[in-house]
């Protein structure tokens, strides 16, 4: 029976997302919620629609709300990801200040702990758990934020992540995160029919932030222990490049003494693009192919020896830091 519940869930996100986006758009065209080109970071050949997270997120919690009994932790989802996508729709609408932005996600982070979605690690205090959760999902949600710089970025990364997290809720028999995970990744699968290259509507920064929001979550309510006392490490693997990205960013721009929050040319994929002279779209397929082996480590983690799960984090560690350093060298401005 629950092979059935999950297959009409992608069935239904899927096709909710192919036949609901082209809604978006004209809403979008109408009440124009359209992202302008600039000629700097925004180089689309015209005005592109936002409203693509609305859309996601309709499709996502649509088939869930049909085939499961919310529970306070579903709820805690619920509630925590529409402030962040109603904050993230008025600054599509009208640009908010950092300062107003990160306010709301404290509200929606606070929110999804008190739910109960919390880190569980059995060799912390019940008070640093909580630490780490705020800090965890504040994290993820700037961190898909921040990658959402080229068409079908943002949402290849959330539907691999999605799907890995998936395969592993198999594994670990928790049927709410299969749920919740198959019907974000199927959702970010129809997507990308009009997100990639060139894109014929965005997330926008509703969408990127409910993308974090849950994805942070599921990594969160995930069962480690239970084959790995290191398997914990894997959400760092899930999200190893949003992360890593996100780092990257804030580093570079503070070595420059600029706010490390405003928008510039400095995520690594837009220094990859110029040091290969690649497209878009050879890019974003790259970094496509680097997800899929952090994926593959996650599945070989929790079913490895922790000392297997210590040697490949030290050799992804030792590979994004060399990838960092080259890239550095490319001239951006």
């Amino acid at each position: 029976m629950s092979e059935v519940i999950l297959v009409f869930t992608f069935i239904l996100s899927f096709f909710l997302t192919i036949y609901g986006t082209p809604l978006a758009q004209r809403v979008a065209f109408r009440y124009q919620l359209l992202d302008q080109p600039d000629g700097k970071l925004k180089n689309q050949a015209q005005p592109v629609p936002y409203m693509g997270g609305v859309i996601v997120y309709f499709s996502f919690i649509s088939p869930i709300s049909l085939v499961f009994a919310f529970n306070q932790q579903l709820l805690g989802i619920l509630f925590a990801s529409s402030i962040l996508l109603l904050v993230g729709l008025f600054d599509d609408f009208k640009a908010l200040t950092p300062g107003i932005k990160f306010l709301f996600q404290v509200v929606a982070t606070y929110i999804l702990l008190k739910s109960g979605i919390v880190i569980d690690l059995v060799f912390f205090p019940r008070w640093l758990d909580l630490g780490l959760s705020f800090l965890w999902i504040l994290t993820v949600v700037n961190a898909f934020n921040v990658i959402d710089i080229m068409d079908g970025f943002a949402a290849s990364i959330g539907a691999m992540s999605a799907l890995t997290i998936f395969i592993i809720s198999l594994y670990t028999n928790d049927f709410l995160i299969s749920i919740l995970a198959i019907s974000l990744a199927a959702s970010l699968l129809a997507f990308l029919k009009f997100n990639w290259e060139p894109a014929r509507i965005y997330l926008g920064d509703a969408g990127s932030m409910i993308l974090g929001l849950i994805i942070g979550s599921l990594t969160m309510m995930l069962s480690y222990t239970r084959f790995n006392k290191l398997a914990f490490v894997s959400s760092l693997f899930i999200l190893g490049i949003p992360l890593f990205d996100l780092t990257y960013v804030c580093i570079l721009r503070i070595m420059k003494g600029k706010m490390p929050f405003w928008g510039s040319p400095d995520h690594f994929a837009l220094r990859l693009r110029k040091k290969m002279n690649w497209s878009s779209r050879q890019t974003v397929s790259a970094v496509v192919l680097l997800q899929l082996f952090l994926s593959g480590a996650v599945i070989v983690n929790f079913f490895a020896t922790p000392r297997i799960t210590l040697i490949v984090s030290i050799v992804f560690a030792g590979f994004f830091l060399v990838l960092g350093v080259v890239l550095g060298r490319v001239k951006m401005e």
